[in-house]
């Protein structure tokens, strides 16, 4: 009680003191929006500066912040329409941080502001504490189980999620994110793309669940889970202090495979914030303290998954762009900074698998024509996609491997697919069955090897684990307990 009535009386005196406090002096500066993009794209202003956007250009355009399409991250940063040829939009910054920015209707048209920070800056603090004590009031009556909640029952198979947004809340809450995206990616193919839904999908997962978003987040839907997230994450948090942000986004209690997840799921989120630009997205994976390769790995598979191969002129409201895909099996790791390769290859035939038509024959092919030392990794990603094409068929994905050009390979193809199979609880019993239709004894033990270390990962309690020992095959069960 002490420490809530001290919280409240600091809070009030900062109120108090609100209209004291002297404001950065204004600063008007202009963008041009132009056919090109926009001139300048890149400017450092000062807290309050004011940006005028004129456009220039012959056709419609319209700047926001980042992640498209959804502009989250500094929502009032957007116009809400078209800017018309000829005319300008002007907005005034007033929170420090780095802001990407973007054209919502030409999306490879970026740039960024840095607004420097000021003492008094003020109206980002009152902004961040009401966004903190809205969160800990909700987490309050949830404790007291007074928060209200819609009766309305949710089912699994629900279709109501895709337009009605407190109908999407109550299943997040039920079947939690990884569910949820699932759903919606079925649902896609009767409403269309579910990019858009993922966004407020992550959005509201983060909410409820703070990091863990991140790694109970997948990558269907275009990573759409992920980038809300990461909309949420920076929203309530800002991104002044990126560097210590990035330290703490992943709790430290997680364990190796979790947090492996979670720092993933962060990659993904920044390669997005970072307008799909492969280096500067990596370089922020650096400033992690730790697990610097997972996010490498997060931003690899966004560049695949989240963004969109046509042409600029191509692209439409809705999706991302990259440069970073071309016809070569091999780019990009061919052109990042060696420290990168290996992640990158760990992901790259997933990229390759779209170019071979899912030929694992090509593709074992193409793993081969990478540098050796990265072929381990090369080899270990096909298995992932294998495990991936055939799931619940673990007859194909162990034929798949087999064109692969060494038993060495081919254990790292079976290791890959076999550890795709069991990335949550519900993977169990599909990961028992593919260790015990091997019947070459170096392989299987192999495949039971990995399985019983995942299940110590995945498995929430001893009794599960014990539960999922038994369902061996009989010479296994004591290894496994």
């Amino acid at each position: 009680m002490k420490k809530i009535f001290l919280i409240s009386i600091v809070f009030l005196t900062l109120l108090a003191n609100y209209h004291t406090l002297a404001h950065s002096p204004e600063e008007v500066l202009i963008i041009h929006m132009t056919e090109d993009g926009f001139s300048p794209s890149q400017m450092t202003i000062p807290n309050n500066g004011k940006v005028i956007f004129e456009n220039t250009d012959s056709r419609d355009r319209w700047p926001a912040s980042n992640i498209h399409p959804t502009h989250e991250i500094y929502s009032d940063f957007d116009p809400k329409k078209p800017v018309k040829p000829g005319e300008s939009w002007e907005f005034k910054f007033e929170k420090a941080g780095i802001w990407k920015l973007h054209d919502h209707i030409y999306p490879n048209f970026t740039g960024t502001i840095t607004v420097g920070k000021s003492e008094a800056d003020i109206e980002s603090f009152l902004s961040y504490i009401s966004g903190w004590a809205k969160k800990l009031f909700s987490n309050i009556l949830n404790v007291l189980g007074l928060e209200k909640t819609r009766t309305i029952p949710v089912e699994k198979d629900s279709t109501e999620i895709f337009k009605d947004e407190s109908m999407l809340r109550l299943y997040i809450k039920k079947y939690g994110p990884g569910q949820t995206i699932k759903q919606l990616n079925l649902l896609s193919a009767q409403f269309g793309s579910c990019h858009d839904q993922a966004h407020v999908a992550g959005r509201i997962s983060y909410e409820l669940l703070d990091d863990k978003a991140f790694r109970e987040c997948s990558a269907e839907c275009h990573s759409g889970c992920y980038h809300g997230a990461t909309e949420a994450y920076f929203k309530e948090n800002g991104t002044a202090d990126l560097i210590e942000n990035l330290k703490t986004i992943c709790g430290s209690e997680l364990n190796s495979f979790f947090s492996h997840q979670c720092i993933h799921g962060i990659g993904h989120g920044l390669m997005a914030w970072a307008n799909y630009e492969i280096h500067e997205a990596l370089k922020a994976c650096d400033l992690l303290p730790q697990r610097q390769y997972s996010c490498w790995t997060g931003v690899f598979m966004e560049n695949i998954v989240g963004g969109l191969t046509q042409e600029p002129s191509e692209v439409k409201i809705g999706g991302h762009f990259t440069k970073y895909l071309s016809n070569n099996p091999h780019h990009p790791c061919d052109i990042v900074e060696e420290k990168y390769k290996s992640s990158c290859y760990f992901l790259q035939t997933s990229r390759m698998v779209q170019l071979l038509n899912y030929d694992f024959a090509k593709v074992a092919k193409a793993c081969l024509e990478a540098p050796q030392q990265y072929q381990q990794s090369c080899f270990l990603s096909m298995g992932r996609d294998v495990g991936g094409s055939n799931r619940k068929n673990p007859e194909g994905a162990i034929e798949a491997c087999s064109k692969t050009p060494s038993d060495q390979y081919r254990e790292a193809c079976l290791s890959g697919a076999i550890q795709d199979t069991f990335w949550d609880s519900s993977g169990q019993d599909d990961a028992l069955e593919f260790c015990r239709i091997i019947t070459d004894s170096k392989d299987k033990d192999l495949c039971y090897s990995l399985i019983f270390n995942r299940a110590r990962d995945v498995l929430s309690s001893k009794g599960e684990i014990k539960s999922f020992c038994l369902k061996t095959e009989g010479e296994y069960q004591k290894g496994c307990l």
